[in-house]
């Protein structure tokens, strides 16, 4: 596959056929060459929109004619790309492994899908996030948890309601590694400060490259913060001498070409338009913004104990806070959000072991999580002992477990167990404080 300002070109007809479906394409798609048979007689015209029946054809005499496609981006065909990439950013959250990613939002209320779609409004931002995604799924997914968490630390604080921050953010915390495209270091921990430093500086001046903001490409180039140790396990998992990494640009050179068309298509999101603060304010908050997430993202990927990681990461935060390494207009409010999390965790676990008595597993569900009262009966074992008779449970919406992968509780009437008089013995949960004005 290769992308460019005005088309997409593949070299297959069932590449071209996934395109249309996965993009829902099938009612927009022009090609820029005419598609000719051995003979040199034109099966498809350029320019003209490609019917479904074509494509069909097409895929029947494979072999009697040149594959090469030329998809052009018409503006439409743009809009649908983004409309893809911006959805596959959000469903990340719902498939990622880091639970306080998944917590950051099922907290806020913003309008954080709107803040996503139209901070790739971009053309070439939206391309190069296109071939990455089309070509390196599991990198794709490494930026867009990047992404997310450098807007979701700037969702969090009242204070900070700077116009385009949030999207800014967004951008540099996705394209901060996207020159490592086609390596495998980026899944691996920093060996040490100085290769950091290296591989942030090469990052960023590519993303120069991309035409994000200087301020964007500035943060992302100053935002590791030399000295900190991440966690001790971290510093450990690092090989003693690494391969040297050595990003390749040329993995984007097709779409470095200026097709002299505007790059932004309009939206009418409420964080547009130009910053309403200096640019030097804007770039001290996103070089901190990129360093939390970048601190959060290394410390909860390389730990060796998953289980607990999140747990420590909110001592780890505060602690190199009061040290100064991180701003504290962005950083308390997250530390504050971690003790809330870290509360539920130690909730779940402790339903956990109220629902392991269960003399059919795994049949007791507390419910409803993680602020439990109540344990139902989900496999409806009718002639278990610890059935309370006569007091049966309505779950009127399906659940799952607040955020944890699992399986889901359906809809419907379950039996009320008597395990529930265990939960009397768990630690309440502090109720949220009501939101200021």
């Amino acid at each position: 596959m290769k992308v460019n300002p005005k088309s997409v070109e593949y070299s297959s007809i069932d590449e071209v056929l996934n395109f249309v479906r996965d993009y829902n394409a099938g009612n927009m798609l022009r090609f820029l060459n005419a598609i000719e048979d051995n003979s040199g007689n034109i099966l498809v015209k350029e320019e003209v929109q490609v019917k479904e029946s074509a494509l069909t054809r097409l895929k029947e005499i494979k072999g009697q004619y040149n594959p090469e496609f030329k998809i052009k981006l018409t503006k439409e065909l743009i809009s649908q790309i983004q409309d893809k990439l911006s959805e596959k950013i959000v469903l990340q959250l719902k498939n990622t492994d880091k639970k306080f990613l998944k917590f950051m939002y099922e907290e806020n209320k913003f309008n954080f899908k709107g803040i996503i779609r139209n901070g790739i409004n971009n053309k070439k931002h939206l391309l190069a996030l296109f071939k990455v995604y089309e070509t390196n799924p599991h990198f794709f997914k490494h930026i867009c948890e990047l992404g997310l968490l450098a807007l979701g630390i700037v969702l969090i604080p009242d204070a900070l309601k700077y116009k385009m921050l949030r999207r800014y953010s967004f951008l540099g915390g996705i394209f901060m590694d996207i020159a490592r495209v086609t390596g495998d270091q980026w899944n691996k921990p920093f060996p040490d400060d100085t290769e950091k430093t290296r591989i942030a500086k090469q990052c960023a001046n590519f993303m120069q490259k991309l035409d994000l903001p200087e301020f964007v490409c500035s943060a992302a180039s100053n935002h590791v913060p030399l000295g900190l140790q991440d966690n001790v396990e971290v510093a450990a998992a690092g090989p003693k001498k690494a391969e040297r990494e050595n990003p390749d640009e040329t993995f984007f050179a097709e779409m470095m070409v200026d097709d002299g068309e505007s790059d932004s298509t309009p939206d009418d999101e409420e964080d547009a338009g130009l910053p309403d603060k200096s640019e030097d304010l804007l770039r001290e908050l996103l070089t901190d913004s990129l360093k939390i997430a970048r601190y959060i993202h290394t410390v909860s990927s390389f730990s060796h104990d998953k289980e607990y990681v999140m747990e420590e990461l909110v001592y780890f935060l505060a602690y190199n806070t009061s040290r100064g390494y991180f701003n504290e207009v962005l950083a308390n409010p997250l530390v504050n959000l971690f003790k809330q999390f870290e509360e539920n965790v130690k909730r779940m676990r402790k339903l956990a072991e109220v629902e392991m008595q269960c003399l059919h597993p795994p049949a007791a569900w507390a419910y409803p999580k993680p602020k439990a009262s109540q344990v139902l009966c989900k496999n409806k074992v009718w002639d278990c002992p610890n059935i309370v008779q006569g007091w049966d449970i309505h779950v009127i919406s399906s659940q799952e477990a607040f955020g944890w992968v699992g399986s889901s509780l359906p809809a419907d009437h379950y039996p009320k167990c008597k395990l529930e008089e265990e939960l009397d013995s768990l630690p309440e949960v502090e109720p949220k404080k009501a939101e200021k004005k």
